[in-house]
């Protein structure tokens, strides 16, 4: 019943679409016109090669029978030798061998190899006393084959000394077990391949090619007229042992085989082409009825699109199953730059283009509510076509049926401006916060501190009216110099701070940071060597930073001074500057082998005003306040671990 059922939908649709069920009787077609000439292709081809080695098979035994006849002769030559190895009746038994074989040229008797017996010797002189063993490679080989395999081998064909080109047939002889030499024939290559058949061929469809590969060079080498290289070409072959050759049956065209079908496939293209056009018509009237009925459609359902895409949102519905997006309107090329054939050709297309620190929560929170039939009304981010961040608020209906979902429909609301807004406002009441967090500390700062200096002072004052002598009123008087010294000390720490903060076009340069820590370690000069420190700094500081420079000399003058300062007694200070990225973000650590600081007694005051924890005399609890301040206005920040007895590292981030 589903099948029946499948089979009817599809016929409907081709109803609907002729052109494409014209297209697709017409592939059908051809796919069976090609799946047939390609059968026919093939027993074309299967009858053609069979055709191929039949002939082959013929002029292979010509050949086998040519190789025996000349066995027979060079075997009767031989049987001459007495039991001491002369000939006896050579030339009667040559002219009697001659006259029975027209392929023969001469035949020979070469006792150890040097020929000493031919006939005819008219015309043949020139190979007397020739010593085969000594002749050129491919003659040499030849003659060392037959001892070897101690049977007939045929040397050629090859260039004859006595003129023309032939093939040398030789048998090794033995007397007593002992090699004696050759009985030889040597046969006309003309009238060789002439009693094979091979200048008999009359096929035009076929040509012959006779080759041995040459023992000099190993290159093969072809004796007869017509293409060398017929490597295209359908071909087949046979090999005679005996010599070593290959006989060759090549096709002449290689397209000859595709001319035969040519016609059988146009006109299967032909007649394809026909029932394709013929079915596009039987089909097309249906078509065109349904046509009219879909216009009428198409155009309540664009008077409908048009008043959808004047909302001032993307109006949209999804698939409650897979969130599949089943219709959008036009407003999302607007807000997010998607076309709505993006979103309804992928069911993925919502969610893989929510924001991805959003997807998790807002695919899960989708699900529940619409598992639990309950709309629903949120805000996330998704990622623009062009890269960009758009807020949405999504106000979601879930339309059920029996308890079940089975359409989502809403209407995504951009809200970025006001999101932007919103941060902007937050933006603003934090940096009020953190300008009055800082208003606060700082009169803090003032309020103690200049108190602490007044009242110091006031104090002073009343006891020098007080004082009975004149060495009295001295001391007093030196006391009263050191509180107004210190009075203007922290007045020019805190204008150095006031100005850190009220600085609005801070000068940034280009700054090579290993030329600043070489700058500052100069002025160290006298420090470093009084603890004899080590200094160990990275290749990577070899950086360029966008900086202020006074704060960076400011900076890399304090912590590296406050690292050589806090150096252990028991141990010689070592301090290591290293320069690295982490997270995209230049940072400058420092890192020593001194006192250490207790972090969980001071981590909290540790960068605070005049805050000292070593007990040093000399400490005055502002250096590390003021770069805290520099590092802070120019948009980075510092941090500190630390181990009390073992070492600190302070790690400074650039912007």
């Amino acid at each position: 019943m589903k099948f029946e059922n499948r089979f009817s939908e599809m016929i409907n649709r081709l109803l609907e679409r002729p052109r494409l069920a014209g297209i697709l009787v017409f592939l059908f077609l051809l796919l069976l016109i090609g799946f047939i000439t390609n059968q026919k292709y093939q027993i074309v081809k299967e009858n053609e090669r069979q055709e191929m080695l039949g002939i082959l098979n013929v002029v292979k035994q010509n050949i086998d029978q040519s190789l025996k006849n000349s066995y027979t002769s060079a075997f009767l030559l031989a049987l001459t030798l007495d039991e001491e190895g002369n000939p006896v009746d050579f030339e009667k038994i040559g002219a009697e061998l001659l006259a029975s074989n027209s392929m023969l040229q001469a035949v020979e008797l070469v006792p150890d190899g040097i020929i000493k017996y031919v006939y005819p010797l008219k015309g043949n002189e020139k190979v007397l006393g020739m010593n085969v063993f000594k002749e050129p490679r491919q003659v040499a080989i030849g003659a060392y084959k037959t001892v070897n395999y101690k049977k007939m081998y045929f040397s050629g064909p090859i260039k004859l000394k006595q003129g023309g080109t032939g093939i040398i047939g030789r048998i090794p002889l033995f007397i007593d077990h002992k090699f004696w030499g050759f009985s030889a024939v040597v046969i006309k290559l003309d009238a060789f391949l002439q009693q094979a058949g091979l200048y008999n061929n009359a096929n035009k469809k076929f040509y012959f090619q006779f080759s041995k590969r040459d023992a000099a060079t190993g290159k093969e080498e072809f004796f007869l007229s017509g293409e060398k290289d017929f490597s295209k070409n359908a071909y087949e072959h046979v090999f005679f042992p005996d010599g070593d050759w290959k006989l060759y049956l090549v096709v002449k065209s290689r397209y000859a085989l595709f001319a035969q079908l040519l016609f059988t496939l146009l006109l299967g293209l032909a007649f394809a082409l026909v029932c394709g056009v013929l079915t596009m018509k039987v089909f097309k009237k249906p078509a065109e009825i349904k046509e009219l009925a879909d216009q009428q459609t198409r155009a309540s359902e664009q008077r409908m699109g048009s008043l959808i895409d004047t909302i001032d949102g993307i109006v949209w519905e999804a698939d409650p199953v897979d969130f599949h997006f089943t219709f959008i309107s036009r407003k999302t090329e607007e807000i997010l730059g998607y076309t709505p054939e993006e979103w309804l050709n992928s069911h993925s297309f919502w969610a893989d283009h929510v924001h991805p620190d959003d997807k998790d929560w807002v695919v899960n929170y989708c699900d529940v509510c619409t598992k639990a039939l309950q709309a629903h009304d949120f805000e996330y981010r998704m990622i623009a076509k062009d890269g960009s961040v758009v807020w949405l608020r999504d106000i979601v209906n879930v339309i059920a049926e029996n308890q079940q979902p089975v359409l989502l429909r809403g209407i995504m609301i951009n809200i970025t401006k006001q999101k932007k807004a919103e941060k902007t406002l937050n933006d603003s009441f934090s940096l009020v916060n953190e300008q009055n967090r800082r208003l606060l500390n700082f009169s803090y700062i003032v309020s103690h501190n200049l108190r602490s200096h007044t009242s110091n002072i006031e104090a002073i004052s009343n006891l020098m009216e007080l004082a009975n002598s004149e060495m009295e009123r001295t001391e007093l008087l030196d006391l009263l110099k050191r509180a107004s010294s210190s009075l203007n000390e922290t007045l020019l720490n805190l204008n150095q701070i006031v100005n850190i903060h009220t600085s609005i076009n801070i000068k940034v340069e280009a700054l090579n940071v290993k030329q600043y820590i070489a700058k500052t370690l100069r002025a160290l000069h006298a420090e470093i060597a009084a603890k004899n420190v080590q200094i160990l700094e990275s290749e990577a500081c070899d950086m360029v930073v966008n900086y202020n420079p006074a704060y960076l000399e400011s900076i890399l003058l304090n912590f590296i001074f406050n690292a050589i300062r806090y150096s252990h007694a028991e141990r010689k200070p070592v301090v290591e500057l290293s320069c690295y990225l982490e997270n995209e973000q230049q940072v400058l650590q420092i890192t020593d082998n001194g006192v250490g600081i207790d972090l969980e007694k001071y981590g909290d005051e540790l960068f605070g005003m005049y805050k000292t924890f070593n007990g040093n005399a000399d400490s005055r609890g502002i250096g590390l306040f003021i770069s805290k301040n520099q590092i802070d206005a120019m948009g980075g920040k510092v941090t500190v671990s630390s181990v009390l007895g073992e070492g600190t590292t302070f790690k400074i981030y650039f912007k």
